[in-house]
């Protein structure tokens, strides 16, 4: 069975969703250098920071932007071009890896730029 790990791939776009108490916020975007890997003995010695994270596995990344604002997830409630989603619009984007559609990722990042 495929899951969402098998599905992440080199040269995808991806988009950082917190979800806190000081509400849910896309953070920034980068792309996949790889698709989901196990890091081998070296890799691991030399990438894996043990005090923030003990797994030795994921994805590498490139084009890492850092938005200065994050978008509030209520800016991207009502709009046209997600108003395709039934339930609430932060529960679609829940969970550790979710693949989401072309039109929601340029969605967001074009809301980003229209508010900020």
């Amino acid at each position: 069975m495929e899951t969402n790990l098998d599905l992440l791939a080199k040269d995808d776009h991806a988009v950082f969703y917190l979800i806190g108490k000081g509400g849910s916020r896309f953070l920034g975007t980068c792309i996949l250098e790889s698709g989901y890997t196990k890091l081998n003995e070296e890799q691991s010695k030399k990438l894996v920071h043990t005090e923030y994270i003990d797994s030795d596995q994921g994805v590498f990344v490139k084009n890492v932007e850092k938005w200065d604002k994050p978008l509030p997830i209520e800016c991207l409630r009502g709009k046209p071009s997600l108003a395709h989603r039934g339930g609430t619009i932060g529960a679609h984007f829940q969970g550790a890896i979710k693949k989401i559609e072309r039109k929601d990722y340029y969605a967001i990042l074009h809301e980003h730029e229209l508010v900020f």
